[in-house]
């Protein structure tokens, strides 16, 4: 599937599509998501467009403050708004990482 239709259709999804993304990230190890959780957000942060200026942002910045980015909760939304963000790098990210993060590249891939 092409980068570029992905990143359209992340912009665009919808709760049913949301949910099964974090179902799929629910199921990283802790090891896996204390690795990718740093990149994911150096992602978030590369961010020139202003798509993280909205409640998923907050999030982000509160999980942040409060130094809880690495667990589940704040790999899933560091994954939506990295994936907002740049899905290309994210998808390469996951793509070079764990088996997990690998069959979670997959599974997001056919989720859109």
């Amino acid at each position: 599937m092409e980068i570029i239709n992905l990143q359209e259709k992340v912009l665009d999804l919808s709760d049913e599509q949301l949910k099964s993304i974090y179902s799929a990230a629910s199921r990283i190890s802790q090891d896996s998501i204390e690795e990718l959780t740093p990149i994911l957000l150096r992602v978030c942060l590369n961010c020139e467009t202003g798509v993280l200026k909205d409640e998923l942002g907050r999030v982000i910045f509160h999980l942040q403050k409060t130094e809880r980015l690495d667990t589940r909760i704040g790999l899933e939304k560091l994954l939506h708004g990295a994936l907002k963000v740049n899905a290309k790098e994210v998808f390469k990210l996951l793509e070079s990482g764990a088996p997990d993060a690998r069959d979670l590249s997959e599974r997001i891939k056919s989720i859109l």
